[in-house]
Formats: C-alpha cells, structure tokens, sequence
C-alpha cells in the first residue's frame, strides 16, 4: 500500500507544472521558491559562487573552507551543532564543485522545528569560527584522499584529462588541491576566502517544499541578513579551443587501460545547447541503447560499458567520451570510438535513432522533476546559471523541435577532429 501511495504521489507531482518565483533580497541575494504541497518538508540550498574556481593559486582553498562551516560557530562546538540538527530530524551538508560551493538544509516544515532548525542553519553559515584544529583535521582526510587517487588509474586519467583541456583555465586543477598546495594554507586564507564570496550578492538562494511565498521570503531574508551584502564574483574567461590534437599515455600497472576522448565543451548558455543534449543522448547519454555502446559493447565486445557526456558550467566545460578496455584491445577501441564520433558529426541521425532519442528524454523527463531534491537541484541551476524561469517548463518542447539537421550541424560546429584530447592510462600494449 504504501509502494502505491508512493507512486501515485511521484505521478502527481511528474505531472504538475512546476512554478517558480524569483525575487532579490535587500542584501541581494537571488532567491528562486517552488511551493509543493503534500509532503510537510522544505529544502534549501545556498548556492554560492565560491569554488575550486576561486581558488587562485591556493590550489583547494574553497573545498577546505566550505567543508569546514558545520565544524564550529561563533556560538555552538561542532558536536553541539551536530546533535541539535539530529535532535530536530534536519539534515545538514556542505559541498564545493569547480563553480558553486552548495550548503544545504532539509527540515520538516512543523513551526517549531522549522523555525529552531533555520535559526542554527543561518547561524551556521554566517557565523562561521574557523579553528585549526578542524582544518588539521580535514588537511589529513583530504591528503589520504590525494594519496589514494594516486592508486586509481581512473582518478589519474581524469585529472590528467582536465588538465589537457582546461590548460591554464581555473577549472585545470584539482578541487581538492594537492599536497604542496594544502601545505601553504592557513586559517587566514579560510577566512579570507569566506569573507570575500560567503556574501549575499554572490548566493543565490533555492527553497522547494510546503510553505507559503511569505514565508520563504521571511526565510531567505534571515539567511541573507546575516551576511555581508559583498559583491558578485566577476565571471571567469571561456575556455578556449585546442589548437590541435593532444594524444598523451600514461603508464600505470592495471589488467585495463582507461580511455579519454573529448575536447572543450560548453555551458548551459550555449546556443547549440538543446541539438547538443539531445545528440550526445543518442551517441553515447543513453546507456546500453546509445550508438558507442552499441559499437563498442555489442558489436565488437570492447568494453563492458561506455559513455558520453558534455560538464556544464559557467565557463564552457568539456565534451568526453571514456570507457575501459583490455590492454590488448586499447588501439582498436580508440579507433571505433573515433570512427564512431566522425560519422557521427559528419552524418544525419537516422529517423528512428532521432525520435527514439527524443522519446526517452521527454519520458523520463517528468521524473526529473517529482522530488523536492530534484526540483531543488532545478532552481539551483536556474538561479546560479541565470536560465529563464521557464527552463523546465520549455525543455521538453525544446526538444520535440530538433531536426537531425540541428544536431549534424551542432556537432559540426562544436566537434573539431582535429583538435581533441585521446589520452590513455593504462599498459602500453597494443597502443600505437
């Protein structure tokens, strides 16, 4: 019975319209509500411009100051703040990306839990006590974690792979720095950093759940109230294009060989954006039925599975296609692949492909968008991106309206053949 109500509730909401309010706060941060009902709780996110691509020459700087707010206040201990938050149900957690630094709160919407759950939630991020014996800490993970990715011939390819195409770009490095640069930070860079982009004019703010427009106003102002009013972080340059093609090997002792192939990407502003989204699902964004998997898996039984995806930022991210393969079977798979990308940028999609493609993305679309987490994830991309407000509501028929013209000729503007990354990690056997 409960699987059922379950379901039925996914359906109502996959098929409601999800509307969105948008609105600054006097301190100016932008603020994106949904109202759902049926579910008593509400999530929020703090989506600050605040990450790895902040860092400057201070490699890991942004993911250490975001991992550290929770650990202390300027009023509760780190337990303190811990058991409160488990004492009211509420879910607490910090996260930094290459663009955003995301600090979120997921609360029942009961009055007295809501209002003791945003009052620690808002003291928690604006008054922040950053203590060395917490940043210690969080150095000696975050070297273990270094230390073990060095162990991981995947970890090793795709840093070596943003480094290739990103170059002297922001988003080159790491975001959780190396060993020689978290030796250099110190308490004094943590506040620094937190000083200059934890402002309300850097945030935008996402509320999804049972609430009034009033009272996620009363919210975001007593989030935002508490913050500097600062000012945006400026935009960092577009990545530019290789100039030619990159092909580089990495000796690592392993059964298998990790293959890269892409190049520089774009961002959700990108003109070519929808053509783009819907090709890369029908090449390589659709599992077992996308056209590299059914090259490379079913037809020759090169790997066991592969994939293509476009990262999506502010500054343009970057196109991939990567799989796994036997040592022996590496140059023959970079080949397929390669062929596979070239008669695909340089050919029409067939009908059937085209409106099998379309089909499974309007389908599964619905589901996107029938959780609280989801629809929050939404507004965060909207707001921090700055998309119009009808981005969900436009996308499916977006997509409908895309001719296998639009997407040859996408690719043919995007994809350059001649100026790719092909990396390899792996044993150098049957490479050449």
């Amino acid at each position: 019975m409960k699987l059922l109500i379950l379901f039925l509730l996914l359906i109502t909401q996959a098929n409601a319209k999800v509307n969105i309010d948008q609105w600054t706060t006097p301190e100016g941060a932008k603020v994106l509500f949904t109202q759902t009902k049926g579910l008593p709780m509400l999530d929020v996110a703090l989506n600050f411009d605040a990450a790895s691509s902040r860092d400057g020459d201070k490699y890991g700087l942004a993911s250490l100051t975001s991992s550290l707010i929770g650990t202390a206040s300027k009023y509760h201990t780190e337990e303190q703040i811990i058991n409160q938050f488990e004492s009211l149900g509420t879910e607490f957690s910090s996260a930094s990306l290459k663009d955003m630094s995301i600090i979120s709160m997921r609360s029942l919407t009961r009055r007295d839990i809501l209002q003791s759950s945003l009052n620690l939630f808002a003291e928690v991020v604006s008054q922040v006590d950053y203590q060395q014996r917490y940043l210690s800490r969080e150095k000696k993970q975050t070297l273990r974690a270094i230390e073990a990715a060095k162990q991981s011939p995947g970890s090793i390819a795709n840093k070596r792979f943003n480094e290739l195409v990103f170059g002297q770009h922001p988003y080159a490095h790491k975001k959780i720095g190396s060993k020689e640069s978290l030796e250099k930070i110190n308490l004094a860079d943590l506040n620094q950093h937190y000083k200059r982009y934890y402002v309300a004019k850097n945030l935008t703010i996402a509320l999804v759940g049972d609430i009034s427009k009033t009272k996620a106003m009363q919210i975001a102002r007593q989030i935002s109230h508490g913050l500097n009013s600062g000012q945006k972080a400026p935009r960092n340059e577009l990545v530019l294009p290789l100039s030619t093609t990159i092909q580089e090997h990495i000796e690592f002792p392993s059964t298998q060989t990790h293959l890269l192939i892409g190049q520089v990407g774009i961002n959700r502003t990108h003109p070519d954006y929808y053509p783009l989204y819907l090709g890369n699902h029908i090449l390589g964004g659709s599992g077992l039925n996308s056209l590299l998997s059914q090259e490379i898996r079913e037809q020759r039984g090169l790997a066991y599975s592969t994939s293509s995806y476009f990262t999506k930022m502010k500054s343009n991210g970057f196109f991939l296609i990567n799989l796994q393969t036997k040592n022996s079977q590496a140059n023959q798979a970079k080949k397929v692949v390669l062929e596979t990308l070239k008669n695909f940028r340089n050919n029409e999609i067939n009908p059937q492909n085209l409106q099998d493609g379309k089909d499974n993305i309007i389908g599964g679309f619905a589901l996107e968008t029938a959780s609280n987490a989801n629809i929050l994830t939404y507004l965060s991309i909207i707001g921090f991106y700055e998309l119009p407000l009808d981005y969900l509501s436009s996308f499916t028929n977006k997509i409908k309206d895309i001719s296998a013209k639009d997407i040859k000729n996408a690719y043919e503007r995007l994809i350059n053949m001649k100026r790719l990354v092909v990396l390899t990690v792996g044993v150098k056997k049957g490479l050449k």
